[in-house]
Parts: C-alpha cells; sequence; structure tokens
C-alpha cells in the first residue's frame, strides 16, 4: 500500500506567502488615509469647538478676545476661552498664575495628526515648562498685525491688525465686535493650523498660555520668527539658506525652519481652517494667494466661495 503525505510543497507556501505580503501592502495605505481622514476630522472638531468658543465669548463681552491680553498675566486667546471649552479649571489658574496654568495638557489643542504627540516644552532638567497648541489665531496679513503692503499699524506701540482676533497687543487696539467684520464673517479667516515649533523655552513658538510665545499667524507674514532655513533661534541669522521674506500658506515640514513662519499642516494638501461664522473648511494649498483676502474683517475684498 502506497501513503501520500498531506501537506503543502515549498512552491506552494511561498505563493501563499507572496498573496499575502501583496494584500498587506495593499491595506496599509488604505489604512492610513482612514486614519488620517479620522485625524483630520478630528481637528476639524477641535477648530469648530474654538470658533464656537470665540462666539460664547463675543456673547459674554460684546468683542472677540484679543490675541495676547497683556493687562496682568499676559494672557493668549486659547488661554481667554477656556471656559467656554470645559478648561474652566486653568483658566482660573491662569488669572492668577500664568506659571502654574501653562504646566497642565490641554490634548484638546494639539492636533492628531501630529507625529509628535502631546509634548511638553521642557527646562534643562527635563521638568515642564508650558503646553504647545497647534491652532493659531488668524490676526490678518502678518504674524503681530503690523500691516501689509499699505496697511501699517496706526497706533504707536499697538498692532491692531486686519483679522477678527486682534495681534500682539495691549488694549490700546480697540474692540473687534461682529457689526465691525463688515466683510462677512462666513468670508473671514479666524484661526488656522500651525504646527507648534518645539526647542529651549524662550526660542519655542505656540504655547497655549502665550507669554512671548504667542499663538498668532498671517496670512502674508513679514514678521519671520525664523531668518534662515536652519537659524535655532528668533531673528537669528546663521549663515544659512535665507527664508522667503514674505511667508505665505503653503507645505512645511519639521525639518526646514523657515516653514514655521506661515500657516501649515500635517494634513495631506491643506489645513483647516475656522471661519468667523464657526464654519470649517479644508483649503488646499493652492489657494495661498487665495486667502489673503480672507483674512481682512473689513477690507471690502470681494471672496469667491469657490475657493473654500
Amino acid at each position: 500500500m502506497s501513503s501520500k503525505r498531506k501537506g503543502f510543497t515549498l512552491i506552494e507556501l511561498l505563493v501563499v506567502i507572496a498573496i499575502i505580503a501583496v494584500l498587506i501592502g495593499l491595506l496599509l495605505p488604505a489604512v492610513q488615509k482612514v486614519r488620517e481622514a479620522a485625524a483630520r476630522m478630528k481637528c476639524a472638531n477641535s477648530l469648530k469647538n474654538l470658533g464656537l468658543a470665540c462666539h460664547s465669548f463675543h456673547d459674554t463681552n460684546l468683542r472677540f478676545p484679543y490675541g495676547v491680553d497683556r493687562t496682568g498675566q499676559w494672557l493668549g486667546w486659547a488661554v481667554v476661552l477656556m471656559p467656554y471649552y470645559e478648561q474652566g479649571s486653568i483658566y482660573n489658574l491662569a488669572v492668577t498664575s500664568i506659571n502654574t496654568a501653562r504646566v497642565n495638557p490641554v490634548p484638546f489643542l494639539i492636533c492628531p495628526s501630529d507625529p509628535r504627540g502631546l509634548a511638553p516644552i521642557t527646562l534643562a532638567d527635563g521638568s515642564t515648562y508650558s503646553w504647545p497648541t497647534s491652532y493659531s489665531a488668524i490676526t490678518g496679513f502678518d504674524r503681530w498685525g503690523k500691516g501689509y503692503a499699505g496697511n501699517p499699524a496706526t497706533l504707536s506701540g499697538a498692532y491692531p491688525a486686519e483679522g477678527i482676533i486682534s495681534g500682539r497687543t495691549d488694549l490700546k487696539a480697540g474692540k473687534v465686535s461682529m457689526t465691525g467684520v463688515t466683510d462677512g464673517l462666513s468670508n473671514t479667516l479666524l484661526i488656522g493650523e500651525l504646527p507648534f515649533l518645539d526647542g529651549s523655552t524662550t526660542q519655542a513658538v505656540s504655547y497655549y498660555a502665550s507669554l512671548n510665545n504667542d499663538a498668532l499667524i498671517g496670512v502674508a507674514n513679514t514678521s519671520l520668527i525664523r531668518n534662515t532655513e536652519t537659524a535655532n533661534a528668533r531673528f537669528q541669522n546663521d549663515g544659512g539658506p535665507p527664508c522667503p521674506s514674505v511667508a505665505y500658506f503653503g507645505q512645511g515640514n519639521l525639518i526646514n525652519h523657515c516653514h514655521y513662519n506661515h500657516i501649515w499642516s500635517f494634513h495631506t494638501g491643506g489645513a483647516n481652517f475656522a471661519f468667523g461664522d464657526g464654519s470649517i473648511h479644508f483649503i488646499s494649498y493652492t489657494g495661498s494667494q487665495a486667502i489673503i483676502p480672507m483674512a481682512t474683517r473689513a477690507g471690502g475684498e470681494v471672496i469667491d466661495s469657490n475657493l473654500f
């Protein structure tokens, strides 16, 4: 009697392994796309809540928040809004001592697409100095509201900016209410994305607490955080390749430090924006010039809604 051994031959096994490898190769990109879509949606939801918080703040104070309120603890717009997005306990600490408040993480303020995750700015001993944010208020053309293309600051010592949320300012800059947004809330940018710049405590940018590390950005920045691609300090010229003199919305990365001068995100192809009416739109990088008129609250520009 003859006996037959049951099992796979080596060739059959190799074929099965190859098929599995191909299927995995096809599946992984799909999984990554689903994850990114979910992260982008979560980021948009955070911006939505920040936009609604701005409206709740306006209902209470009859104005939108300042970019930085430099009376008292120098609170940034993200801290001032905290009572309106369920972070009132941190806000209560901040009005007394910003140093005590800023060591508390706020996961809500970090875009889940950032590969660094929720990462603090640390001191030399490794202790937490402050926590950053992925979201920056859009102050108009320039990061600190100094004006652009014939729009200089009109108040000595204060930068009122052209946007809904004012720039780096004290209370002299004036109040912006809904009635002051004559271009229309649905046509005017409010908050956008900008991955935080880490580094030493004096050189990092986008603390949610602000201090002197403001989470503010414009659509055509002439106030540059980095002057060269390799500079590791504010306004430093280390001889590296110079940054563009005007930094527009466009693609970015964590390697070239010039990208900390403009709006960008870790999403593919563009970034999320909250508009003045609380709506959220994803705008492609191809719209780097098109969004410029959307940054002004009273510029009188005609906005093509097809752009967003």
